[in-house]
């Protein structure tokens, strides 16, 4: 945990806390407390606290009323020089609206879009579900103990940036545990708390194709999914319209199945990677696989067509190019639209630019 001059801290193992006055070393700071007395403190003895999140009042000896709005997490100073709780960062309305399933996820996004592999990396919880949680978060050390990073709450589609790490630090994220638990005014029935582990290739933080455009996130970063809810839980019956089903089972709402990869105005990025349309792959033979890609290429294209898109970019990656010959015979096929090879600095080669003027 990285800590600067004015945060808000308590002490771990003591009651109390204060503010952040100086920065002694990497190892230890100097915390004011409540009394105005300096104290010289082990920053692996203190925790953050940010008195804008909704949890803080747990922590702070108060607990805001349950009329009040709810805070964001980045302080805003007015005129003043006073802190001013910033509105929540909030998941786009559209995305709530349509998304396909209830999740939790970890982003690990590059404050410098253009390099990926270079430079400070923010760390963001999503609560992607209908709703608000409360949530401890926990490192797995080398010999198989725990260290706690962050607790707190999040309302319903929401996201928190936990931290903010460098490129050495970040093989400490391959390995965790985050502890859930939901709640709703009303609910059919409980769900219990969960402690769900993960573990990410450390390997992946450093490769730039790890990093992908997610609208959930507004940009590029790499997501784990740390769990999903099953759909009795969430009350989730599906929607009335047709469904269709794929190789794994899994069902796929009819429309509109393009607002799931917007990623501006009338933009869209599809990333066609069956591991990012189907949740096990494995089980699925390369002719089920090609068909299934094939099928969601289709559907993305006519929805796109239909609600009035202006660009598409399709990834299909690179391997032996069997893909991207599929898409370009059926691009062949389709009237009124231009395609061509998505810019390389971005997407490499393997990527098809599909644009729609008439939609213009």
């Amino acid at each position: 945990m990285k800590l600067q001059a004015g945060d808000r801290v308590k002490f771990l193992n003591a009651t109390g806390g204060g503010i952040v006055t100086r920065i002694l070393d990497s190892r230890m700071v100097l915390v004011t407390d409540t009394d105005g007395f300096e104290i010289p403190t082990l920053i692996s003895e203190l925790v953050r606290i940010d008195v804008t999140q909704p949890a803080a009042g747990y922590f702070s000896g108060t607990v805001p009323s349950p009329i009040d709005p709810p805070a964001g997490d980045i302080p805003i100073e007015n005129e003043a020089g006073t802190e001013e709780a910033a509105e929540p960062e909030y998941l786009d309305a559209w995305l709530v609206k349509n998304r396909r399933s209830e999740e939790i996820l970890l982003a690990f996004v590059p404050q410098d879009q253009k390099w990926m592999t270079s430079g400070p990396v923010d760390v963001f919880l999503i609560n992607n579900t209908s709703f608000d949680t409360i949530y401890s978060l926990f490192h797995r050390t080398h010999t198989g103990h725990f260290t706690g990073v962050d607790y707190g709450s999040l309302f319903a589609g929401t996201l928190h940036r936990i931290d903010t790490v460098d490129r050495e630090t970040l093989t400490h994220w391959s390995d965790g545990s985050l502890q859930l638990m939901f709640h709703k005014d009303q609910l059919d029935q409980l769900i219990p708390p969960l402690n769900a582990g993960f573990r990410i290739d450390p390997k992946k933080f450093h490769k730039e194709g790890s990093y992908k455009l997610s609208p959930l996130i507004r940009a590029k970063g790499l997501l784990i999914r740390i769990f999903t809810l099953p759909d009795q839980q969430t009350g989730d019956t599906g929607s009335p319209a047709a469904t269709e089903r794929s190789p794994a089972g899994r069902s796929i709402p009819d429309h509109p199945v393009i607002l799931r990869h917007r990623t501006a105005d009338r933009e869209a990025v599809v990333d066609l990677h069956i591991h990012e349309l189907v949740e096990d792959p494995g089980n699925l033979d390369s002719s089920d696989i090609l068909a299934f890609q094939k099928q969601y290429f289709l559907k993305c294209l006519d929805s796109a067509m239909e609600h009035h898109f202006l660009k598409v970019i399709f990834i299909h990656g690179v391997g032996q190019g069997v893909l991207r010959d599929v898409l370009a015979e059926e691009l062949k096929k389709t009237r009124g639209i231009e395609w061509f090879d998505a810019p390389m600095t971005v997407y490499g080669v393997g990527a098809i630019e599909v644009r729609i003027p008439h939609n213009g």
